[in-house]
Parts: C-alpha cells; sequence; structure tokens
C-alpha cells in the first residue's frame, strides 16, 4: 500500500476515535447518568408476614472492615420472607466491610437444629449461627460455642440468657415474651374495661367470670370462651415467679429453696381453679400445639401466649398488655442470638459479623434487644416485660424434670379431682429422684 494512502488511513481512525469518545463518555459531572445498579435507597419494602412490610436493611453505622479471607458462612432458620430480610443484610455487610456472607436458612426449626449439630461437629462448622438461648439450638455452649464481647446496649435480661460459665455465648438479637392479648370488641359488648397493667390475678378470675357469664356468640353463633391458655411448665414458672419463687430461670432448679412450697402450691391452685373451678377456659389443645386458635378465631375474648404470635394472627382488633400480677410480675422470655461455633477457623471476623446481624430481629413478631424509644408502644411494653421476666434452660439434664412438669400441669388443669397436694407431692419426688440419678443414667 502506497505510504500517503497509510497516512490518510491512521488520520481517519484517529479522527473516528475522538468522535467516539467525544459523544460516548459524559464530559462533566453532571452529565453522568444514573447506572442500572442505582436505585433510591431504601427501596419500597416487600410484604412480610400478615402482610407487614419488611423494609429493606440499611448499612448500620460504624460497622469496621474484617480481615481479607474466603466467605464466612452462616446458618440459620427463617421463613422465606424472613430469609429475604437476612439475604438484604449479608448484602449490606458486604458492603460495608468488604466480606461476603454465604447464607444457609431452613425452613424448619426442628431440621435446621439437626442440621446445626451436625455442621458445628463436621470439619467444616459455621462461622456465625442462630441459636435460642432455651437449650441454645441443641448444641453444648460450654464445649461448641466460642465466647462473644457483650453488647452495651443489649437488654440485660438477653446478656444473662447467653451466659454460660460467666462467659457470653452468644449476641442477642430478638427476644419474645409471654403477654395477655384481648379483644376489645368483646369487652365492649360485655360493658366491661379494658384489660391493663392494673390487672392481677384475681382480676383476671373476676372478669373471666363476668365474660363467661354473658355467653358471648361469634358472627356464627359458637360460643366465646373467657380465656385461652396452655396448661404447662412455662404457665406454672411464671406464677411460681410472681408468688415469690420460679420453679426454674436460666439452669438453676429453685424447688427446694426456702418458702418455695407456697409459691408452688399457690400456682398450682391457680392453674386448677382456672380450668376446674371456675371452667372459664377455652378447650385444652394437644400439648406442644401453637396456642392461640381459638383468640384466632374470635372466640376466645382473652389469650396469654408468647408476643410472636402477632405474625401468625389474622387481621382483626387486638392488643395485649402485661400479664397479670400476683405478689410481684413476671413472663417467660425466649431470646434468639448469634454464636461462633468454637472451631471456626474466623472468628475474629465473625464477630463483627454476628454483631452486625443482632442490629434487628430476624423473626416477623419478634422484638428487637435493643431499648425502644420511649413511650405507650406494644415495642416498649414487650422490653418491660421482658426486664421481669424468667428464661429457663431446658439443658439436657433439666429436659426429663420439665417433661414431667409439663404432664402434671396438663393432668391438674385438665382433671376435676386432681388435689394440687397430691401434684405438689408428686414433682417433689420427681425432683428429688432426679437429683439423686447420678448424671449418666447409671
Amino acid at each position: 500500500m502506497p505510504k500517503k494512502a497509510v497516512a490518510i488511513y491512521f488520520i481517519a481512525a484517529f479522527i473516528g476515535a475522538v468522535l467516539f469518545v467525544l459523544f460516548t463518555f459524559p464530559r462533566t459531572k453532571e452529565e453522568i447518568p444514573t447506572s442500572n445498579n442505582q436505585r433510591p435507597f431504601p427501596s419500597a419494602p416487600e410484604p412480610g408476614p400478615n402482610g407487614v412490610p419488611i423494609p429493606e436493611t440499611v448499612p448500620h453505622p460504624n460497622t469496621p472492615k474484617v480481615p481479607p479471607g474466603p466467605n464466612l458462612r452462616v446458618m440459620a432458620w427463617a421463613s422465606a420472607s424472613e430469609a429475604q430480610a437476612l439475604e438484604a443484610e449479608a448484602a449490606a455487610f458486604e458492603a460495608a466491610t468488604g466480606r461476603r456472607a454465604s447464607m444457609t436458612i431452613e425452613s424448619d426449626p426442628a431440621a435446621y437444629r439437626s442440621d446445626l449439630q451436625q455442621a458445628v461437629a463436621s470439619d467444616s462448622p459455621p462461622d456465625v449461627c442462630l441459636v435460642d438461648a432455651r437449650d441454645f439450638s441443641g448444641i453444648d455452649p460450654a464445649r461448641d460455642l466460642a465466647g462473644v464481647p457483650a453488647n452495651p446496649d443489649a437488654a440485660p435480661r438477653t446478656l444473662s440468657a447467653f451466659t454460660v460459665d460467666k462467659q457470653i455465648k452468644a449476641v442477642p438479637d430478638e427476644f419474645s415474651v409471654d403477654v395477655l392479648f384481648y379483644n376489645p370488641n368483646h369487652f365492649d359488648q360485655a360493658g366491661i374495661g379494658y384489660p391493663g397493667t392494673h390487672w392481677t390475678w384475681d382480676i383476671l378470675e373476676s372478669i373471666g367470670r363476668g365474660l363467661a357469664s354473658r355467653n358471648l356468640k361469634d358472627g356464627s353463633g359458637q360460643p366465646v370462651y373467657a380465656l385461652e391458655l396452655p396448661a404447662d411448665f412455662n404457665l406454672w414458672n411464671v406464677l411460681c415467679s410472681e408468688a415469690g419463687h420460679p420453679a426454674l430461670d436460666q439452669d438453676v432448679w429453685h424447688l427446694t429453696d426456702a418458702g418455695s412450697k407456697d409459691s408452688q402450691m399457690r400456682a398450682l391452685d391457680l392453674i386448677h381453679e382456672v380450668f376446674q373451678e371456675f371452667a372459664i377456659t377455652a378447650p385444652l389443645s394437644k400439648p406442644d400445639a401453637i396456642p392461640g386458635s381459638f383468640f384466632a378465631q374470635q372466640r376466645a375474648s382473652l389469650l396469654i401466649g408468647p408476643s410472636d404470635l402477632t405474625a401468625l394472627l389474622p387481621k382483626f382488633p387486638y392488643a395485649f398488655t402485661l400479664l397479670p400480677s400476683d405478689l410481684t410480675r413476671a413472663s417467660t422470655a425466649r431470646v434468639n442470638g448469634w454464636a461462633i461455633p468454637a472451631r471456626s477457623t474466623q472468628q475474629e471476623a465473625a464477630r463483627v459479623l454476628a454483631a452486625y446481624l443482632a442490629w434487628k430481629p430476624v423473626h416477623a413478631g419478634w422484638s428487637s434487644v435493643l431499648k425502644p424509644a420511649e413511650g405507650d408502644t406494644p415495642e416498649s411494653l414487650c422490653y418491660e416485660a421482658l426486664g421481669q421476666s424468667v428464661i429457663p434452660r431446658i439443658e439436657s439434664k433439666n429436659v426429663a424434670m420439665t417433661r414431667f412438669l409439663d404432664q402434671q400441669i396438663d393432668l391438674l388443669a385438665r382433671t376435676f379431682t386432681q388435689k394440687t397436694s397430691d401434684t405438689y407431692t408428686r414433682i417433689q419426688a420427681e425432683f428429688q429422684n432426679l437429683k439423686a440419678t447420678p448424671p449418666d443414667g447409671g
């Protein structure tokens, strides 16, 4: 090719390149377009359980960078919509710290417990896992979990829930407490004032009999019961606590404490009264069934149950308040938190992630362990109940006794001829027998 033609070719190519750059790329900051990956933040919330929107996670303030390395592995249980919120948390963590968190989320808590136990015992344990304080989701906290720093902003009761041998074994995240639900429409129909923090168990019994005497019916003509509540160890433990001595708080039994007999008998008498003598309760469901079926159908005016039921109850006007009081006030708390397996090879980064994930509740209906803003709100009421609650820890050594107590309380509630003194005697005999049994069962 002649030299003149080559020169013309290169000049034309240069001019073409200049024109391409000039008209393709922005020349000033104002001309920079918004990319397809950018969007208003936060985005519109997606509907969650019971139609309650789940807002998109925002980056947490002052989150430190974590050491570079492979992905952090996380295990948790959650519903589909709750899993989306957790995935958003993981994405925000990666954006804030530069470290990816790989989530394994199961919808079935029972399957999760089994899989978590196997994973923690394997050669590739997760770096962070969600556990419940009632039994640490079936793993041994003293052996299987590393210690974590105390979160100064978490409610003190949630920190004590995860304290084992003076070490905190999980970062508290969320809690649920037993409360007194009520249907205002039924109280309006009966001409009775709503429940409140002034209620005692004597008032509950009296109002329950008043409601029962009104013979209220639902829309289909079915009878409306005054009160729905479980008959189990948890209820009895709360009643014992309010009478002066809890039966079990964390992993310590108080069944033989000085003066505890009066508390236990007072609690047994009340259970027998409401179920058999006054007969103001809805029919008992099967053991381990989710409470609230009659209340959810608006066939019970009152319900004693965990506050996280708010995510499961259908939409109708209802409210809740603190449990009635006796000599003092109490509730039962369930607490979940993020733990770090002792065999994790990335514990430093895992602690940062655990604290990050504990910034807000995982599950719909649960409350944050962080103190809410002051005000007369459901969150503040739950936080108040948490400070007064017992948090029983059902370790392997406690399982047999708590099952026995469940059976005895259920029997007492279902049987008119059952004597509370006989129930107390059986409880004490069983407890003494368990104390005398060697740890290996021999």
